[in-house]
C-alpha cells in the first residue's frame, strides 16, 4: 500500500508540474503576441503618418450661363423663357486629355429628345484637319471660326463664338449652346424642367437639369406692371 501511495504522489507532482509549465508557455506567448502586435501598430500607424494623402478624383461638372463665358460660372439652372437668348452649357472635364467627342442631349419636360449636340475635342495636342470627321458640325481642335462649329446660335450671334474648348477654374470645358429666343422653344412656349445627358466618346458621364420658367399671360403681366407702380 506504501509503494502505491508513493507512485500515486509521484504521478500527481509531475502532472502538476506539467500543468504549470503549460500555463507559463502560454503566458509568454501572450506577452510575445501583444509585443508585435503593439510594435506591428505603431510601425503601421507610422507608416499611415508618413504616406501623402491622395488627391481625389474628380469628376465632370456642368454649368448653365446665359453668356458665352466661363466667368458666369455659378450653381443657376432656372431662367425665364421670355428673356432667354440661348443658353449657354459648359460641360468641365478635369484630368480628361487626349481625342474625345461629347455629345449633349437636351430632352423636353416630357422626356422626348429635342436636340443632340456632339463636340469633337483635343486636350494636350493638335489634331490634323484630315482626322477630323466631317460629320460633326461641332470642332473645336484646331479651333475654326465659330461660323463654323455651331450655325443656329451664330444666326442670332453674327459676331461669333471664337472657340468651344475653354478653361474654367483651371480645368478644360467645352461650351454647347442651345438657341432658345425665337426657336420652337418659345414659339411653343416649351417651359419647364428640361434634362440633359452628357455622354463622352458614347459613354454617359453625367445628366443633369435646368429649368425654363414660362412666360406670364399678358393679364397677368399687365396687373404685376401696375402693382410695381
Amino acid at each position: 500500500m506504501g509503494r502505491i501511495r508513493f507512485a500515486i504522489l509521484i504521478f500527481a507532482s509531475l502532472g502538476l508540474l506539467w500543468c504549470v509549465s503549460r500555463e507559463a508557455d502560454a503566458q509568454s506567448s501572450n506577452r510575445l503576441f501583444k509585443a508585435n502586435e503593439e510594435k506591428g501598430d505603431v510601425t503601421s500607424n507610422a507608416r499611415l503618418r508618413a504616406r501623402p494623402p491622395q488627391p481625389r478624383l474628380r469628376g465632370p461638372e456642368i454649368f448653365y450661363c446665359e453668356t458665352a463665358d466661363t466667368s458666369c460660372r455659378t450653381t443657376q439652372n432656372t431662367f425665364p423663357i421670355a428673356d432667354l437668348r440661348d443658353l449657354f452649357v459648359f460641360v468641365v472635364w478635369p484630368g480628361v486629355s487626349g481625342q474625345h467627342v461629347q455629345t449633349v442631349e437636351f430632352l423636353l419636360p416630357d422626356g422626348s429628345i429635342y436636340s443632340t449636340k456632339k463636340t469633337r475635342f483635343s486636350i494636350g495636342g493638335v489634331v490634323p484637319v484630315s482626322a477630323m470627321a466631317p460629320a460633326f458640325k461641332n470642332e473645336v481642335s484646331p479651333a475654326p471660326p465659330a461660323p463654323h462649329l455651331i450655325a443656329d446660335a451664330n444666326k442670332i450671334h453674327p459676331e461669333g463664338i471664337p472657340v468651344l474648348l475653354m478653361k474654367s477654374r483651371g480645368d478644360s470645358s467645352i461650351l454647347t449652346v442651345l438657341p432658345v429666343g425665337g426657336t420652337y422653344i418659345t414659339q411653343r412656349n416649351l417651359s419647364g424642367t428640361w434634362r440633359v445627358r452628357v455622354l463622352l466618346d458614347d459613354r454617359l458621364a453625367l445628366e443633369s437639369e435646368f429649368t425654363l420658367v414660362p412666360r406670364q399671360p399678358a393679364a397677368a403681366a399687365k396687373a404685376e406692371e401696375k402693382a410695381e407702380r
